[in-house]
């Protein structure tokens, strides 16, 4: 196993107060005797303990880095990238983004790609609450001032078309950008056209690709794949949020 220094460089710690403060939420009488096992270099058995402390929602930045970690040890790549990409939720290191691009690359994982488009959409989820009141606002307020200033058989092909557009700019929203990623957490896991188990296949794909979530049909997601838009079932997954 790499030197844990050597791999903790390529994505520094930050937000010392921040990373305290989650620290002292995250059950201390466990993740003390975790952090000692992990000084150790009992990778597994700490892993262990780490595991149940996550389990209870309970967590601090360090502690999934140190999870990544031991899991690039132990050769699992899904694991890796999923707990990375929870350290970058938690602390917006964008080094943590580099360590998850360069891990997926290596194992030839999907869903990964950073790109202009990527960045944008990743800008967009950030502020998505935000940009709906600005855009909200920009309809609205217009609007107003034109309605008042239409006669009045205008006035409904006027509202005919206000609603078409706040319906396609909410329907762009809630399908081309998506606010939730899943990493599959099996290999040969059966992506399907449809939310049944009798659908016909669209892919069978392996653990580690990262997918994004466009809607659910009861035990089934919604996920974008490549170019289109197929189902998982959703314990085949990972959900990458805290």
């Amino acid at each position: 196993m790499k030197n844990l220094q050597t791999w903790f460089l390529k994505i520094p710690i930050c937000l010392p107060l921040i990373f305290s403060f989650l620290t002292a939420c995250a059950q201390p009488e466990k993740i003390k005797p975790a952090d000692s096992l992990f000084q150790a270099k009992q990778y597994t058995q700490s892993l262990v303990i780490y595991k149940s402390v996550f389990d209870t929602k309970k967590y601090s930045p360090s502690m999934l880095l140190k999870m990544a970690y031991i899991n690039e040890g132990l050769g699992r790549p899904g694991a890796t990238l999923y707990f990375l990409k929870l350290y970058h939720l938690a602390t917006d290191d964008e080094q943590a983004l580099k360590k998850v691009e360069e891990i997926s690359t290596k194992f030839g994982l999907t869903g990964y790609e950073t790109t202009d488009a990527n960045r944008i959409s990743r800008w967009m989820n950030k502020w998505k609450p935000g940009l709906l009141a600005i855009l909200a606002l920009l309809l609205f307020v217009p609007s107003v001032v034109i309605f008042l200033k239409r006669n009045q058989e205008a006035k409904p092909k006027l509202a005919v078309v206000m609603l078409i557009t706040v319906v396609a700019v909410l329907f762009y929203f809630n399908n081309f950008i998506s606010s939730e990623s899943v990493i599959i957490n099996n290999d040969n896991t059966y992506l399907m056209e449809g939310p049944s188990a009798g659908a016909p296949v669209a892919a069978i794909v392996g653990e580690g690709n990262q997918l994004d979530v466009v809607g659910r049909e009861d035990v089934w997601l919604k996920v974008k794949w490549v170019d289109k838009v197929v189902y998982v079932k959703e314990n085949s997954v990972m959900a990458v949020a805290l």
